[in-house]
């Protein structure tokens, strides 16, 4: 048995190191690259230029990308040639450019996208005086890299079809939404709500990834964030629905031919023809007009169905149409959503976090011109992490992983293996080092042994290894410091801030709906919003899901973990609530709201807008019946009337938790536990 086990571990290692070839071999030409052409002075730029082809290569690279790595390596060069003109400078800059490379690029969702150009920013810094006597070498270093990165992924995503992926992927997702829309034509089981949660939450993770990270072409991108409101309209039917009633016969009817109308609408969309398309149209029309649907629920859900189908077709039927894309005035209202300028965000914090390391560990580097002090500055950077949890798991494996190295340099500075031979262990510790899970032991090991016997050469290998561990225990230090005093983070601050920002959203949302009801407003705002939406409560949800795992030791925990049902219903009302306003954004957009009624629901908004804040959330109950009941419109009347009612519940459940789901922990609590 341990034969087989040992058997199953080594192919996994193989086939992880067949799959990081390509990385292997993109480090190792670069090197000798820069090497060869520039000298061995400027090779601190080849990981972060490996990190870049790592991160983009089994994406699809729009042609954006490209002029986003020659821009933004220019925008890092100058910032690092300023940081290191002097003390004040330094601590500024480093203080600043985390606001544009972490707050600006990262999110929660996404936290890792800072990475690669923070890295290199950091690391063009390790050398101070070098980028003050050679910056214009340091540029053309930075552009043959640029040029060689775009190269070798333009071949990879040639050879690979990288622009196919992000469209397989989505009439896979396409498939199982016709093939749930058949489940529920037929005897729907229990299990069938929990799976369009899950197909919307598919749907939601790969559409904002491909919006986000620029990783499928415009149109795909479009197309999924048309499939993922699709896939939440269906999940609006998992909140309630009449399957056993007396509308039941008619409902499964209803859902069969939309789940044939799904099939044929992929088909069409995988011929990629226009005439496929159109000729579909007469039967989405012919289907809103021939299906009388009493029951309020599943009226709203088939109508704005076949609507959301219709826009579709049109879209991918004229090849010259205008991508599905925001407008500038989209933008601002999108990213007023999905970034906040504020220091309860966690891109703010983590940002500020980020800024005072770099700034410290830096600004360190610079005053104390000692030979490979920069590895403070190193690992300082690459132990501290968006969650803290996971910066206390780097600070244990990479001490670990870093005192194994040293020992094994220490050891094979015994074989006395001269220039040539340290030059080819060097190659050969590469590709286990990429072949490394990031931030284990293994990677750690394979890091300080690369970069250690590679400083051998030029320094006494005894020196390289003590100052190795000494700046690692610097950095530890300094990283934990940071992490404990300025702006602390914990899974209940990020929780409450998760929470929070969900009302938030639900606020402006409402204005959103204000500004359909005078003016139009592309289709693809309220997606995307919807997006965000969705990826936020899919976190707070995990979390609260993990409660009965936690250490119940911990206070913050213990306490939110006696409000665990208060917080699964919180979620769910909360989830409830935002379906409610996306229906009634498409109602109003469809110009459901007469006239002589506007007044009326300008008074709902205003009275939602008041309440929108957690402390006050689910107030004024009676008043907004009162106004609901005063519109004519049927379906404008339920969705209303949801709304009502379930932030009557959301503010029983807040109560129930004794302010423990929306009340921030102080300063001084985060700092003690």
């Amino acid at each position: 048995m341990n034969a087989l086990k040992a058997r199953i571990w080594l192919d996994g290692k193989r086939d992880k190191l067949v799959a990081t070839l390509p990385v292997i071999v993109f480090f190792i030409v670069l090197l000798w690259v820069v090497t060869l052409g520039f000298g061995s002075d400027y090779l601190l730029v080849v990981s972060p230029f490996t990190t870049l082809f790592e991160t983009r290569l089994t994406k699809y690279n729009p042609p954006t990308q490209y002029a986003r790595f020659v821009l933004v390596s220019a925008f890092v060069l100058l910032a690092a040639r300023v940081a290191v003109s002097g003390i004040v400078a330094c601590v500024l800059v480093n203080l600043c450019v985390p606001f544009f490379l972490v707050f600006m690029r990262s999110s929660q969702l996404n936290p890792r996208r800072y990475f690669p150009y923070t890295m290199l920013f950091c690391w063009l810094e390790l050398r101070p005086y070098a980028i003050i006597d050679t910056f214009w070498t340091q540029a053309a270093v930075l552009a043959t890299c640029c040029g060689l990165l775009s190269a070798a992924l333009l071949m990879a995503g040639v050879a690979r079809h990288r622009a196919d992926g992000p469209t397989e992927q989505l009439h896979v997702l396409v498939r199982r939404l016709a093939d749930d829309l058949d489940r529920a034509a037929g005897r729907p089981d229990g299990a069938l709500a929990g799976e369009l949660l899950a197909l919307r939450s598919d749907f939601a993770r790969l559409a904002y990834t491909a919006r986000e990270d620029s990783c499928a072409p415009a149109r795909v991108s479009d197309l999924l964030d048309m499939f993922a409101t699709l896939a939440q309209r269906t999940a609006y039917l998992s909140g309630s629905s009449d399957w056993e009633g007396r509308h039941e016969e008619q409902h499964r009817r209803a859902l069969a031919e939309l789940a044939g109308l799904t099939r044929r609408m992929d088909v069409a969309l995988r011929l990629e023809s226009a005439e496929a398309c159109e000729a579909l149209l007469p039967e989405v029309s012919a289907l809103l007009a021939k299906t009388p649907i009493p029951e309020d629920r599943f009226r709203i859900f088939f109508q704005s169905y076949l609507n959301l189908v219709s826009l579709i077709l049109r879209t991918a039927a004229d090849p010259h149409q205008r991508p599905w894309r925001l407008t500038p005035r989209g933008l601002a209202r999108v990213t007023l959503f999905r970034k906040r300028p504020s220091l309860d965000s966690f891109e703010m914090r983590f940002a500020v976090r980020c800024g005072a390391v770099l700034a410290v560990s830096c600004t360190t580097n610079l005053l104390f011109p000692v030979e490979k002090l920069y590895w403070f500055a190193l690992h300082a950077f690459l132990l501290l992490q968006p969650f803290p949890e996971e910066t206390v798991r780097r600070m244990r494996t990479r001490m670990i992983g870093t005192v194994i190295g040293c020992l094994f340099v220490h050891a094979l500075a015994l074989l006395d293996l001269g220039y040539a031979g340290i030059t080819m262990l060097g190659m050969v510790l590469v590709a286990p080092l990429y072949a490394s899970t990031p931030g284990s032991v293994t990677s750690a090991f394979f890091a300080t042994a690369y970069a250690v016997t590679m400083a051998s050469v030029s320094i006494d290998d005894s020196y390289a290894t003590g100052m190795r561990l000494a700046s690692l225990v610097l950095a530890i230090v300094t990283v934990s410091v940071v992490n404990r005093l300025v702006c602390p983070s914990s899974d209940r601050r990020l929780f409450v801030a998760n929470l929070r920002q969900m009302f938030d959203m639900i606020g402006r949302f409402w204005e959103l709906v204000r500004a359909t009801l005078v003016t139009r407003v592309d289709t693809v705002v309220s997606s995307e919003t919807l997006l965000h939406f969705q990826m936020v409560h899919g976190q707070a949800a995990r979390f609260v899901d993990s409660l009965g795992e936690k250490d119940e030791r911990d206070p913050e925990i213990a306490e939110l973990a006696r409000y665990r049902a208060a917080a699964e219903r919180a979620l769910f009302c909360l989830w409830e609530l935002m379906c409610e306003l996306e229906q009634l954004e498409l109602i109003v957009r469809l110009h459901e709201v007469r006239p002589e009624e506007q007044a009326t629901f300008g008074r709902i908004i205003e009275l939602a807008e008041a309440n929108c804040d957690p402390r006050r959330f689910g107030t004024g109950i009676e008043d907004a019946r009162e106004l609901v009941a005063r519109l004519s419109e049927p379906d404008l009347r339920y969705v209303l009337g949801q709304y009502v009612e379930r932030a009557g519940e959301l503010r029983t459940a807040i109560d129930d938790a004794r302010g423990a789901l929306v009340e921030k922990p102080s300063y001084a609590e985060q700092v003690r536990h």
